[in-house]
Parts: C-alpha cells; sequence; structure tokens
C-alpha cells in the first residue's frame, strides 16, 4: 500500500470514528421517535405540566433551546452541524451507547426534557455539544452520582467504534470553582489499532434539577479542554434564562 493511500484510509477511519463519537447532539433510543423541533421552526410554545414532584418552574422548548451556547460563544472557526434541538424522554446525548462503560450512558430518563446543539471545527474535529436536561426533583442529583462514579468503575474499556477497536482510559479532571450546586469532570483517552488517538471531555454542572452538560471530541493533535473553557459561560447562561437553574 502507497503513503498516500495509507493517508486517505486513516483518513477516513477518523472520520468514522467522529461520527460513531462526535456526539453531535441525540441520537434516538429504543421507542417511539422523538419530538424534534430545529431552531428554524422556534413557534410560540404551550407549557405542559412539569413532572410530578418537581421543583423547578416550567421551561418550554423555546426556553431551553434559548438557554443553549450560540455561535458567538463557542471558538473561532467552528459552525453548527446539529441544530438546537428539544426532546421528551430518554435520548441518547454525548456519544452513543458505552457497552464496555455504562455508566457513560447519556443523563436522561423518560421523565427528562432537553435540549442540544453542536458545533465543529472542520471534518475532523474538535466537536463541542451542549445539552440541557431538565429532570423532576431529585433526579438530577442521581445522574451526577452516577457519571462522577465511572473514574473509579471504568477506568479502562475496550469496545469497537465504527468498525475500529478502540482502547479508553477515563480519568477526573479538575473544574473551575462556582459552577453550581454540583460538578463533574471526566477526561476519555482513546487510542485505536490504526494510529489513530481520541480525547473527549465530559463536564456535566447541576443547578437545582437542571443538569448542563457539555462534551467534546478531538482527534489526532487537536487537545481536548473545549468543553472546560465553556462552562462557565453555559452555567451561566442557564441561570439567566431558565428560571429555577
Amino acid at each position: 500500500m502507497d503513503g498516500r493511500r495509507a493517508v486517505k484510509l486513516k483518513y477516513g477511519a477518523a472520520l468514522l470514528l467522529l461520527g460513531t463519537l462526535a456526539m453531535s447532539g441525540y441520537a434516538t433510543g429504543a421507542g417511539p421517535a422523538p419530538r424534534w423541533h430545529g431552531v428554524s421552526d422556534v413557534r410560540q410554545a404551550t407549557e405542559t405540566p412539569a413532572p410530578a414532584g418537581s421543583l423547578s418552574p416550567v421551561a418550554t422548548d423555546a426556553d431551553l433551546r434559548a438557554a443553549l451556547l450560540g455561535g458567538a460563544d463557542v471558538p473561532s472557526g467552528m459552525s453548527p452541524v446539529a441544530t438546537a434541538s428539544t426532546h421528551t424522554g430518554k435520548v441518547s446525548v454525548g456519544g452513543g451507547s458505552f457497552p464496555g462503560c455504562p455508566a457513560l450512558e447519556p443523563m436522561t430518563t423518560d421523565e427528562t426534557t432537553s435540549a442540544a446543539v453542536s458545533y465543529a471545527a472542520g471534518a475532523v474535529g474538535p466537536y463541542l455539544t451542549h445539552v440541557i436536561v431538565r429532570f423532576p426533583a431529585g433526579g438530577a442529583q442521581d445522574a451526577m452520582a452516577r457519571l462522577r462514579s465511572t473514574a473509579a468503575s471504568c477506568k479502562s474499556f475496550e469496545q469497537q467504534l465504527a468498525g475500529i477497536t478502540v482502547k479508553f482510559t477515563v480519568a477526573a479532571v479538575d473544574l473551575p470553582a462556582g459552577l453550581g450546586d454540583d460538578a463533574a469532570g471526566l477526561r476519555m483517552t482513546g487510542t485505536t489499532d490504526i494510529g489513530i488517538s481520541v480525547a473527549a471531555d465530559i463536564v456535566a454542572v447541576r443547578r437545582h434539577d437542571y443538569v448542563v452538560w457539555l462534551n467534546d471530541t478531538a482527534i489526532g493533535t487537536s487537545p481536548a479542554g473545549l468543553a472546560t473553557k465553556a462552562a462557565p459561560v453555559a452555567a451561566a447562561r442557564c441561570g439567566q434564562r431558565l428560571a429555577g437553574c
């Protein structure tokens, strides 16, 4: 195999891997098709009853989308690759299924309402996704505890993604102080059998019944850390735009 063909194959593999890991918004789970709304289709939203026992005021779909990061909040050169959308119920947020580490499954349930948007700087990233999840009372604390446990329960695992074997290590990362009532940060570092490296950071901030979720994905030499840098702005916007956050 000549050098140019090897480079093309590696580039194609990187795109496939990013297609699986890029965390570009939502991937639907089992059950009925999700209820989608794009940013170009923002209508006057009708408020629906809050989940039983919830302490936070009801937020409409439009409210949730308005609290997401906009183009002016992300680094220069990043463009939206998944438009802001909302969904009620359990969805896959942040890279889909990780059978090698069940604790990394997204923090949504049948009772949550969430909104997400993703940005990318080119085809091979880095990518940045911002999600806001509204839980019934008490649910956000449990979700944060499960995510934080990942640093101990999944220090390393291996799985197939897009036909590529990826070996991941997971470690806790430090976050800025004062983001909310609770915060957790994780860094996933992956190596592959084709010489492609992957780095992904997950940052989750609980503010009352809301969780502000950010994650970035980078391949090759692109550094991780976008999620951590965006966390203060994302957390502050939740507090400014959503009553009860």
